[in-house]
C-alpha cells in the first residue's frame, strides 16, 4: 500500500518510559525539585525536551537547556537502554521490510541516541534512512525532521508523499505528515493525550500492533483493533486515569484529505482485497516448495558439474574413477554444491529471514540448548541403529558409507559447518518463517519438520531429520534468530560425527543403556531450555 514508511521512535516502535521520566526526574532533582510519580512525567514522551521543561515547570529558555543537559547526562548511559518493544513491533518491521517497503525513522530524539537504541534492539537493519534531532539544538521539530527524511527519500528517487505514511503517537508526528503532505497513522498505545490524535486530524487511529499490522500489511478486517473511517469519538470505550487512551476502541479521526484517495477509503478498499486464509496458507506452501526445490536443484547442478569435471579429468589419466577417491571426491562435491546453494538462496529469501533476534536471550539458556543438541543426536541414532531401520533403507547405507569416508577435515566443513548453513537458511529461515505466517506454533514446527525430513529421500534419515527439524524450529521460535538453529544443527551434526565415526569406542554410546540415557538427558536439556525461555519471555512482557 505505502512504499514509504516513516515511524516516530517513542511511544510508537517501544515503550521509552522508564528511561526518559527517570532521566527528566534527575534533571528535575538538579534544580531542588522532586517528582517522585514517574506518570506525571509522561506529557515529556515525544515533544523536545527544552520546550516541556518550560511548559510544564516555568523554566527559562537557559534553565531549560540546562535541564537537558543534566537529562542527557543520565540519557546517554543509562536511560536510553530502559526502553522496551512494543509487542509485535520486531516481527512487523521485519514483515514491511520484506514486503520491499524503505522504511525510516523520524524521531525528535537525538539521531546518535535513536542508532544506539535501534541496535540495542536488533531492528537496525530494517531503516533505510535514520534521522532525528542534533545534540546542538537543530532540527528538534517533528516538521524539520520529517522534512529531512523526505530530502533523502528524494535523493533516492521516493520523493512521492502520496505513496509515504507517517506512523506516531502524538500530535506532532500528524502534524509532521501533513506538513509534507503525506498520509499519518496515529496509534492510541502511546502516550497522547485523550482527544489529542483526532483533534489533529489522524487519518486512521489504531490502538495495538497489530492494527497497525492490519492497516499496513492487511490479515485482520477493519473493526477488530482499527475501525477506518470518518466518525468522531462517539461509540469508542475510554477509561479513566493516566493512560486513558489505552484500551480504547479505534478509529479514524478527522482526515483533511478528501476524494477517494483519503487513507481511510484507500484501507476499506484494500481490506477487500486481503487475501484469505487459505489464500496466504497456500501463498507460504508454494514459497517454501519453492526454496526446498531451489536448493535441490542448485545443489545437485553444481555437484554434477564438478563430478563431471573429475570423471573427465580422471579419464585423461586414464585412471577410473571408483572406491574412495569416488566418495572423497563426492564428498567435496556435496560440500561445494551445499556453499554454492547456501549463497544463492541466502541471496534470494534473506529478507525473508531473522538474523538479529528482538527478544531478550538469557545467555543461561544456550547451555541446555547445546546439550540437548548432542544429546538428540546421539540418542536417535541410537534408537535408528537399535531398531536396526536401516535394514529397509539400502540409500541410507549408501548414504551413509560416502559420507564417512572422507578426511576429518573435509567432514567437519561439510557436516558441521556448510550444511547447517545452507539448510538452516531453507528450512528454518524460509520454510519454517513461512509456516509461522499462517500457522499456530505447534503446527507450523511439525510441518516444517516434516518436510525437512522427507527432503532426505529415505526412510532412516526421514525419521531422524524430522524430530531433528520440530526441535530445531522450536530453537528458531524461542531465540527469533537463525544463529540459533544453525548453532543447534552444527553440534548435533559434529558430535555424531566425532563421537561415532572418529572414537574408537564410538560403538558403545549405540547400546539401549547409553540410548536411554541420552533420550533422558535430551528430555531433560529440552524441559530446562522451555523454562529459562519461559522466564525470559515473561520478564520482556513484564
Amino acid at each position: 500500500m505505502f512504499s514509504c514508511i516513516l515511524f516516530d521512535l517513542d511511544g510508537t516502535i517501544s515503550d521509552p518510559k522508564q528511561g526518559i521520566c527517570g532521566c527528566v526526574q534527575y534533571a528535575l532533582r538538579s534544580f531542588g525539585i522532586e517528582e517522585p510519580e514517574l506518570d506525571r512525567l509522561e506529557p515529556f514522551i515525544g515533544p523536545p525536551l527544552a520546550e516541556s521543561f518550560m511548559k510544564y515547570y516555568n523554566f527559562t529558555a537557559e534553565q531549560a537547556q540546562e535541564a537537558v543537559e543534566k537529562y542527557r547526562e543520565r540519557f546517554s548511559v543509562t536511560g536510553k537502554y530502559e526502553n522496551v518493544l512494543y509487542p509485535g513491533m520486531g516481527a512487523l518491521l521485519h514483515d514491511l521490510k520484506a514486503s520491499g517497503a524503505t522504511l525510516a525513522i523520524a524521531s525528535s530524539k537525538p539521531t546518535v541516541y535513536v542508532e544506539d537504541i535501534l541496535v540495542h534492539f536488533g531492528i537496525r537493519e530494517y531503516f533505510d534512512i535514520v534521522v532525528g534531532s542534533e545534540l546542538d539544538g537543530r532540527r528538534v521539530h517533528k516538521e524539520e525532521v520529517v522534512a529531512e527524511v523526505l530530502s533523502q527519500l528524494a535523493a533516492r528517487g521516493e520523493s512521492d508523499p502520496d505513496k509515504m505514511v507517517m506512523i506516531g503517537d502524538r500530535s506532532f508526528d500528524v502534524e509532521g505528515a501533513k506538513a509534507i503532505g503525506a498520509h499519518c497513522i496515529a496509534v492510541s498505545y502511546g502516550y497522547a493525550q485523550p482527544g489529542e490524535l483526532e483533534n489533529a486530524g489522524a487519518e486512521i487511529i489504531v490502538r495495538d500492533v497489530e492494527g497497525l499490522r492490519s492497516v499496513l500489511l492487511g490479515g485482520t478486517q477493519a473493526g477488530s483493533s482499527t475501525q477506518a473511517g470518518s466518525g468522531t469519538q462517539a461509540g469508542r470505550d475510554t477509561q479513566t486515569g493516566n493512560r486513558a487512551q489505552a484500551g480504547r476502541d479505534t478509529q479514524a479521526g478527522n482526515s483533511t484529505a478528501t476524494g477517494s484517495n483519503t487513507l481511510s477509503e484507500r484501507y476499506r478498499g484494500s481490506a477487500a482485497k486481503t487475501k484469505t486464509k487459505s489464500g496466504q496458507f497456500w501463498s507460504a506452501v508454494g514459497t517454501s516448495a519453492l526454496a526446498m526445490f531451489a536448493y535441490y536443484v542448485i545443489s545437485l547442478l553444481i555437484s554434477s558439474v564438478i563430478l563431471t569435471a573429475v570423471s573427465i579429468v580422471y579419464a585423461i589419466g586414464l585412471q577410473e574413477l571408483e572406491g574412495s577417491s569416488y566418495n572423497f571426491w563426492l564428498n567435496v562435491a556435496s560440500a561445494l554444491s551445499t556453499f554454492g546453494a547456501f549463497i544463492i538462496c541466502y541471496g534470494i529469501w534473506h529478507k525473508k529471514i531473522r538474523f538479529h533476534s528482538t527478544k531478550e536471550i538469557d545467555k543461561l539458556s544456550i547451555v541446555p540448548m547445546v546439550i540437548l543438541a548432542a544429546a538428540i543426536a546421539i540418542g536417535m541414532n541410537g534408537v535408528l541403529t537399535l531398531t536396526e531401520l536401516y535394514r529397509f533403507s539400502p540409500t541410507f547405507q549408501r548414504v551413509s558409507e560416502m559420507q564417512f569416508d572422507t578426511p576429518v577435515w573435509l567432514g567437519i566443513i561439510s557436516y558441521g559447518i556448510l550444511a547447517p548453513l545452507g539448510e538452516e537458511i531453507v528450512f528454518r529461515g524460509v520454510v519454517y518463517g513461512q509456516l509461522r505466517k499462517v500457522l499456530k506454533v505447534p503446527y507450523a514446527v511439525v510441518l516444517s519438520g516434516l518436510a525437512f525430513g522427507l527432503f532426505h529421500g529415505n526412510l532412516v534419515q526421514a525419521v531422524y531429520a524430522t524430530v531433528i527439524g520440530c526441535l530445531l524450529a522450536l530453537v528458531y521460535e524461542w531465540y527469533g534468530t537463525i544463529a540459533a538453529p544453525m548453532l543447534f544443527h552444527s553440534v548435533a551434526n559434529l558430535f555424531v560425527y566425532v563421537m561415532l565415526e572418529l572414537l574408537p569406542f564410538g560403538g558403545v554410546f549405540l547400546s539401549v543403556p547409553s540410548c536411554v540415557l541420552f533420550l533422558v538427558l535430551s528430555a531433560g536439556s529440552l524441559f530446562l531450555l522451555w523454562m529459562l525461555q519461559g522466564k525470559t519471555a515473561l520478564r520482556q512482557k513484564g
